[in-house]
């Protein structure tokens, strides 16, 4: 059992919950959120709806928050950077969902009681600012996609109880119902357009950092050579064949050199970039969906977020 601090002993913190996310039971989740009461002085939140956590982390921000807490997993995280963005107060993440991307990047303990012991004892220590990409209107914190992949997000948060039973796994089956489900990604529908020109492209991803999720223990590398403190990467895909499938995850997971297959586009240390169609695309960041679009706008912001481990 942990012990609990004095009050006048506690640092102060703002802690944002999301209480659907799907890697912890109810039992478990309470006893994190006493853990971190034993930890700090908590104000806590709970996000109601999507979004509903970039507004609570604007408040906190205007209100002088010292820390703000993100307990929950990548798209939770995602809002709360999104309310932070710009602001002097940091951020700082308890690992509660299924993959924990940007957690990862920044070194933050998996485990969510070490993840707070951790916070504590290194309280005292100055944040690390760290860029964010934007795609639009809304900042991601380590990959924005446009196409196949974010309706394979939008299928993943659409069977909130599947995600929750089957994890990671269920992610990558929602990606080859949508690929086999569909023709249209054979060809492409989409311009991505930079400094190395414009290519046509069935499908893109935009990595402010890497890996660009896990399966199990093992990362999912399609931007093997982005850095966090970095320009941006994107990973396209010019066609999408479902029969080259088997391929494409022997070159991700295993052989890690998928940038080389003659079906992808990848180009690195990018500060903006930009995707556009005739037609409305999906889009995602950090896995939350977004409205379809026409047009994805990629800009790199520098030093745009505080953030404690």
């Amino acid at each position: 059992m942990f012990k609990m601090a004095s009050l006048s002993a506690r640092p102060p913190a703002v802690v944002i919950i999301n209480p659907n996310a799907g890697r912890f039971t109810d039992s478990l989740r309470q006893n994190v959120i006493a853990h971190l009461r034993a930890s700090f002085r908590v104000d806590a939140y709970s996000t109601t709806d999507r979004d509903t956590g970039i507004t609570i982390a604007a408040e906190a921000a205007e209100a002088g928050a010292e820390l703000v807490i993100a307990f929950g997993g990548d798209g939770h995280v995602n809002e709360v950077a999104n309310g932070l963005a710009g602001t002097a107060s940091p951020l700082a993440i308890v690992p509660g969902g299924t993959m924990n991307v940007f957690a990862r990047a920044l070194g933050v303990h998996l485990d969510p009681f070490e993840a707070i012991d951790r916070l504590l004892n290194n309280i005292t220590r100055p944040a690390t600012q760290v860029p964010l990409g934007r795609m639009n209107e809304r900042y991601f914190t380590f990959s924005a996609g446009c196409g196949f992949d974010a309706e394979a997000a939008e299928r993943v948060e659409r069977y909130v109880p599947a995600k929750r039973r089957f994890g990671e796994v269920w992610f990558y089956w929602s990606a080859f119902r949508v690929l086999a489900g569909s023709h249209r990604h054979r060809s492409p529908q989409m311009t991505l357009s930079g400094d190395f020109g414009q290519i046509p492209v069935s499908m893109a991803i935009a990595c402010n950092a890497g890996p660009y999720a896990y399966l199990g223990k093992r990362p999912v590398m399609i931007a093997p050579e982005v850095q966090l403190h970095g320009g941006m990467d994107v990973f396209a895909l010019k066609t999408m064949r479902i029969e080259a499938l088997p391929l494409y995850a022997w070159r991700v997971m295993v052989s890690k050199d998928l940038i080389h297959h003659r079906d992808v586009s990848y180009h690195q240390d990018l500060h903006s970039f930009e995707l556009r169609s005739e037609s409305p695309f999906a889009r995602h960041v950090d896995g939350e969906p977004l409205p379809p679009a026409r047009v994805a706008r990629f800009e790199l912001a520098s030093g745009i977020l505080n953030v404690k481990i």
